[in-house]
Formats: structure tokens, C-alpha cells, sequence
């Protein structure tokens, strides 16, 4: 019997991924090429087979020999022999023991030779062993300037450029933008800018404060200040570098705290899915105190340069820590993103706010895991990631929107 009359027998048009990948005449065509014309007329024909074929092609190409001395029989042999093991002890559904026997072989095949790489796992795409990181509630969803009076401005930049004239009348947006808007209502013209996942920006106040905006953002600001203080809300993550006033404090107010400084320059950090408020001082003085009714009764911290004050939400206490490397809180807003003993978690989750991107993990991967490392976020998120799959057991595939993390097969048997 030919190749062309086998490949169109009638069994074939149910086969799965895991049995393709256990057909002798199929791993003779992946690896050796033989029966080409007849498969590929095939696959043709039955386009409804192309992505079980492909997976299964992946499947055998990751489970290649390097070492020339094996022989194909015997790599075939191999599977025979896994799969007659488990017809003997396992009366389980099909599939299911058919995963276990690719699963069984690669672990095998990686025995005989260090060329074995992955196993179907990696490649399926629907395995519910997968898990994806949750982050903040992506409720921002396009980066925008919201003035007093509803009217809204998009920000098609990447990184956006923001400056207030000292009236927060006149508005420039990059180069290429100029805007005026007058309120009649001073004293409540509050303006806002939100900054989505994927995107930051650098804003300059009425009052000459600068602030960097962090992706995944929301800060909300009087177009011009008036009054005892000057007070702005912030959601997300914002580095401030405060104009100097004493007769005016600078207030920023989050939803548990607020940071009072009449000159300085600070990093400020709240977000929804984390647990703590952190604000890390780098020169100046700022004072602490929470945000509620009863604040009149909460203790006042007054921080120094190199002091960071980290606020728990679950228990309301806040602890100091003190001659921290202020460069490592702050190199965000240089595009720059250092970390140092950091779970691969929390690394995934910044990364996922800074792309906008979201990441799904297989179970086995050690989500707490410390890694260090320095990543460029100016570089593509596939050049950042092979930096981080550097430091840490992964591997990655990019689908879109989606990065799929997989345990480093080579890491885990070799460990």
C-alpha cells in the first residue's frame, strides 16, 4: 500500500493531535520528509486537521534526537512501548492517557538524549492548567485628558507630554497640540487625566509641580490652585517632584492616605490589586497620615531622603524602612524596570501594566520564585521577555494581548 492510500484512510479523519503524533508514517513524513506530497494534498483536503496536525508536528520536532547514533526505530519504539504500559494498567478516557503518553515520552526521550526541549503541554493552547494574573480592574480605557466641564481630549502618544500655563487656562499637549479652556468655577474646575495600561505620561501643574504618570493611572487636579493647599488625587502609580510653596502645601490624597509636602520629590504607589501603599522620598520631607473621618486621631509620619513608608490595608499599619536605593523605586519613569529578589509574579504584573498585556501561567510555574534582574521597557515586550525567561525556569509564547508561561522543561528535570 502507498503513502497516499494510507494517509487517506478513514482513520485518519479522527485522529487527534496525540494520535498524529504517534503514527509511524506520520513522524516518518515530519522528520524525514518521506510521503511529503501525499500529506500536504491531505492536509488540503481536510483543513478541519490543520491545527490537531500542526500541533502534533511541533509535538515531534520538539522531541527530535540530536544525537545521531539513535536510531528511529527505536525512537518510535519508544512510544509503542509507553503506550502498550498504560493499555495494560490504565482503563481511563482516551485522551486523557494519551496526554499521559506524551507527557510519559518526553520525559523518556529526555533521558536518552538532552536534546529533548517540550512536550504537548506547551503547545496546547487550551489547557486548563493555565491561570491568568489578575491585575488592576483595566477600567481605563483610553488615555485621555477630562477638563472641568466634561469635554474630553484623547492622548494618541505612547508617552504623553502635558503642561499647564501658571493660569490652567492654556493647555499644550506634545508639540503639535494647543488647547484653552476657561472655567467660570476656579475654585472646582477639577481636571483629570487618565492614563490606561500600555501608556504613561509627564504632566507639568499650574503651580510648576511635575508629575510622571505611571501606566494604569488616574490623576485628578484643579486646572488652577486657589485657596490654603493644593490638593490632587491620585489612583495608580505617580512620581512627584513638587514646586515649592510654603504658604500653599502640596496635598496628594489616595483612598487610605494622605501625603502632604511643600517642596520635595517622592514616588507614590496605589494600586487596586495590590494590598500596600508605598511612597519612597527622595529629597524634601513629607508627612504621612490616613485618609478617613476619624484621620484626627491616626498617627503622623514624617519621612526622610532615602526612607520609604509602606502602609498595609488589611491591617492599617505602616512601617518605615530606611537608606533604601531610591533609584530602584523611581527608574520606572526612565523607562527603566529593576528588580532585585522580586517574585516573578510581581514581575509579571508590572509587565503586564506596562504593555498592556495579560499573562497566563501554567500551574507548575513558581509564581513566587525570587529573580533579579534590569529590564529597558523602551525594548519590544519579546526582547524584554527573553531577558526575564534568562532569570527565571519559563518559557513564553506571544498570542496577541495574551503571553503564555510555561515551565522550563530542561530546568525542571535537570534542578
Amino acid at each position: 500500500m502507498g503513502i497516499k492510500s494510507f494517509i487517506v484512510d478513514k482513520k485518519y479523519l479522527k485522529y487527534s493531535a496525540e494520535d498524529f503524533s504517534q503514527d509511524s508514517k506520520f513522524i516518518e513524513w515530519v522528520k524525514n520528509g518521506k510521503g511529503r506530497k501525499s500529506w500536504e494534498e491531505f492536509i488540503s483536503e481536510n483543513p478541519g486537521l490543520s491545527k490537531d496536525i500542526e500541533t502534533a508536528r511541533k509535538i515531534i520536532e520538539s522531541l527530535r534526537m540530536k544525537e545521531p547514533g539513535v536510531p528511529e526505530e527505536e525512537m518510535f519504539s519508544v512510544w509503542q512501548n509507553v503506550e502498550n504500559y498504560y493499555n495494560q494498567n490504565h482503563k481511563t478516557d482516551r485522551k486523557v492517557h494519551l496526554r499521559k503518553i506524551v507527557q510519559f515520552a518526553a520525559v523518556f526521550m529526555f533521558a536518552l538524549t538532552v536534546g529533548a526541549a517540550t512536550i504537548f503541554i506547551y503547545f496546547s493552547r487550551n489547557d486548563n492548567r493555565f491561570t491568568e494574573i489578575e491585575v488592576s480592574p483595566a477600567d481605563l480605557d483610553e488615555a485621555k485628558l477630562i477638563l472641568a466641564g466634561g469635554e474630553e481630549i484623547l492622548l494618541k502618544e505612547k508617552e504623553s507630554d502635558i503642561q499647564f500655563d501658571t493660569k490652567g487656562s492654556r493647555i499644550q499637549i506634545d508639540r503639535d497640540s494647543t488647547f484653552s479652556y476657561e472655567s467660570k468655577d476656579e475654585e472646582n474646575a477639577m481636571t483629570q487625566i487618565v492614563i490606561p495600561f500600555g501608556k504613561r505620561s509627564n504632566i507639568q501643574l499650574s503651580d510648576g509641580t511635575k508629575v510622571w504618570m505611571n501606566a494604569g493611572s488616574r490623576l485628578i487636579f484643579p486646572q488652577k490652585f486657589t485657596g490654603k493647599d493644593r490638593k490632587v488625587f491620585l489612583k495608580g502609580e505617580a512620581y512627584f517632584d513638587v514646586a515649592k510653596n510654603k504658604g500653599m502645601p502640596f496635598i496628594v490624597s489616595t483612598d487610605n492616605m494622605n501625603i502632604t509636602v511643600l517642596g520635595t520629590e517622592f514616588n507614590l504607589r496605589d494600586n487596586d490589586s495590590d494590598n500596600e501603599l508605598e511612597v519612597v522620598l527622595v529629597e524634601g520631607s513629607v508627612s504621612l497620615k490616613e485618609n478617613s473621618v476619624l484621620n484626627f486621631l491616626g498617627k503622623e509620619i514624617k519621612l526622610k531622603p532615602n526612607e520609604k513608608a509602606v502602609y498595609n490595608k488589611m491591617d492599617n499599619k505602616t512601617t518605615v524602612e530606611s537608606n533604601v536605593s531610591v533609584e530602584y523605586y523611581t527608574c520606572w519613569k526612565e523607562g527603566l524596570f529593576e528588580f532585585n529578589r522580586e517574585s516573578i509574579l510581581n514581575v509579571f504584573k508590572k509587565l503586564s501594566r506596562y504593555y498592556n498585556v495579560r499573562f497566563v501561567t501554567e500551574s507548575s510555574v513558581e509564581l513566587n520564585r525570587k529573580i533579579s534582574g534590569k529590564l529597558d521597557l523602551k525594548e519590544s515586550l519579546d526582547d524584554v521577555l527573553k531577558v526575564v525567561s534568562d532569570a527565571a525556569p519559563i518559557t513564553y509564547r506571544i498570542e496577541q494581548d495574551k503571553i503564555y508561561i510555561n515551565s522550563r522543561i530542561d530546568y525542571l528535570y535537570m534542578r
